[in-house]
């Protein structure tokens, strides 16, 4: 069965399922790789200020992923590239995974930005694929990712833009600092198809995600901001600067070795909780919440383009 593409148009589009991919219960474990290698006469070169991105060398791709490192190695960005919308799946999480992975071993790297290519960072994930038969492999999917991230050895930046929903939503809220543009809007709708986001519960506490994950409303930046979801607010258009700017004044000019233990100081006891909580709920996800039929019943209504027949069990 073809996958429904998510679009801007709405057809065939759950406003953000979230994905998740095998090999997913790995916590920060990251095997030492080799580093980018530089380019002749990058040595010594230093970022310009606010133009990280006219620095960025060592170039990585797959099929759905850009992996651009800055000439001294401190910067790497990877950017999330699957038209339309960067629609989360196992294959791109996959290569996500082994981007972050790559990322992670560079003993140069100051900071990570994650962002999603064109007018949105992500519009979610295949609903097919959680269909009751791709659910456990989904579920140690984004987990996967959701425990690489909040493992990372040094600070993590999400830059949004457009739409960031369901799984688009808890790759950011993994995030420790998350840069969005004035228009954007976060959401996790999976509510409205009956079934929940395990990673956004791990992440969120108290009346923002009882908000969040219960209503399934899109937030406005302002609103994300105010429930500590958004750090900095960028002006529309403005949102490359705005980055480049945060970085090069917070994280470039700071000790690379500095940076790992303050990160690892400040995000270790809050990790084993999330994990715990991660684990938990997906779980849940699988063993409780799929045995029923209003778990499986708002995802096969989307799939077959009807209204959602709901037996309240």
């Amino acid at each position: 069965m073809a996958l429904p593409q998510h679009d801007d148009r709405g057809q065939g589009r759950v406003p953000g399922l979230s994905s998740r991919i095998a090999g997913g219960r790995q916590s920060g474990r990251f095997h030492r790789a080799s580093p980018p290698p530089r380019r002749r006469g990058a040595l010594g070169r230093r970022p310009h200020q606010g133009r990280l991105t006219a620095t960025r060398v060592g170039l990585v791709s797959t099929t759905w992923i850009r992996h651009t490192v800055s000439a001294d190695g401190g910067i790497h960005t990877i950017t999330l590239d699957k038209a339309p919308g960067n629609v989360i799946d196992i294959a791109l999480c996959e290569q996500l995974r082994r981007g972050i992975e790559a990322a992670a071993a560079s003993e140069d790297a100051k900071v990570l930005i994650l962002r999603g290519s064109g007018k949105h960072f992500s519009f979610g994930a295949s609903v097919e694929e959680h269909l009751p038969d791709k659910a456990p492999e989904m579920l140690a999917a984004l987990g996967g990712v959701i425990r690489d991230l909040i493992g990372f050895p040094y600070p993590t930046v999400a830059g949004v833009q457009g739409r960031c929903l369901g799984g688009g939503l808890e790759l950011v809220l993994a995030c420790g600092i998350v840069i969005a543009e004035a228009s954007a809007t976060l959401a996790s709708p999976e509510i409205q198809l009956g079934v929940l986001p395990p990673a956004a519960i791990a992440l969120l506490s108290g009346r923002a995600a009882e908000d969040i994950v219960l209503t399934g409303r899109s937030l406005t930046a302002t609103e994300a901001r105010r429930i500590g979801i958004v750090n900095v607010i960028a002006a529309d258009g403005d949102l490359d600067a705005t980055i480049d700017t945060f970085v090069t004044k917070h994280f470039v000019p700071r000790s690379a070795l500095s940076l790992r233990m303050a990160t690892r100081a400040v995000r270790e006891s809050r990790r084993a909780e999330i994990e715990s909580r991660l684990d938990e709920t997906e779980r849940f996800y699988v063993e409780e919440l799929l045995t029923t039929h209003d778990g499986v019943e708002g995802i096969r209504a989307f799939m077959e383009k009807r209204p959602p027949v709901w037996r309240n069990a």
